[in-house]
């Protein structure tokens, strides 16, 4: 896709990796030429934020189930009709997107992993149940030729969760999962408790001492704070590095 097809008034993700750290603000497209885009400009009250020469600097756009993405653009200031702008600059052509490759932030905190365990053996395998978790729910149904196939239950251990994009996160523990499994857990933020709801896409082994095995896990349902969550997440993280609004 060529920047010159983006439609005005249609909102733009821009992504800037600066010293090692991802910031990911939201803007909305006002203006587009053969190799420029303009964008409303990116402030907080009166600070504008003011691109480096180092930064790299992505954008992403969407339009209806389709995304493209144009890699290493150049990041500006300009003035249209007496009016400040951030306008992004590219002569390349956007490549179709995944979200899956989104940014993650760096969250290094403990939780507990509440896992779906939904096989028979597994259960079996499973002991003493009742001490891992006295309130599980074991449900199934009338019928004893579904039973095996419908029972299931929920499960808890102690978990590292690494980092967190809108799309998925990345978990340390010492349970054995498999790719598929379900998993939920919740951790609490300045914008309110944020409740995930993910399936395991990967396990490695886990080169962190505490814990065995390291899960890849792919979000189905989470809070709507999540976002707000990862935003300021972001903003710390390259406050910490530097001030970068002047």
């Amino acid at each position: 896709m060529r920047i010159s097809e983006m439609k005005i008034g249609k909102p733009i993700e821009i992504y800037i990796n600066r010293d090692g750290y991802h910031y990911r603000v939201v803007s909305k497209i006002e203006d587009v030429t053969e190799d420029r885009i303009c964008v409303t400009l990116i402030a907080s009250r009166t600070r504008v934020f003011e691109f480096e020469p180092t930064d790299t600097v992505d954008i992403v756009y969407r339009e209806d189930d389709r995304m493209w993405k144009w890699k290493n653009v150049k990041g500006s200031v300009v003035m249209l009709d007496d009016e400040r702008f951030h306008a992004f600059t590219t002569k390349e052509e956007g490549e179709s997107y995944n979200r899956r490759n989104a940014y993650r932030v760096y969250i290094g905190e403990k939780l507990i992993l509440h896992y779906l365990v939904h096989d028979v053996k597994r259960l079996k395998d499973i002991a003493d149940m009742d001490a891992l978790h006295s309130r599980t729910v074991f449900n199934y149904d009338s019928g004893a030729d579904v039973l095996k196939e419908d029972c299931f239950r929920y499960v808890d251990c102690d978990a590292f969760i690494k980092d967190i994009s809108e799309v998925g996160a990345g978990i340390y523990a010492n349970q054995k999962l498999e790719k598929g499994d379900e998993v939920t857990f919740e951790f609490d933020s300045d914008f309110g408790m944020i409740s995930c709801k993910a399936a395991v896409v990967r396990r490695l082994d886990s080169h962190q001492s505490s814990f065995l095995y390291y899960y890849g896990c792919r979000f189905s349902e989470t809070s709507r704070n999540l976002s707000k969550y990862i935003y300021e997440k972001q903003r710390e993280q390259l406050k910490k590095s530097r001030d970068i609004i002047r």
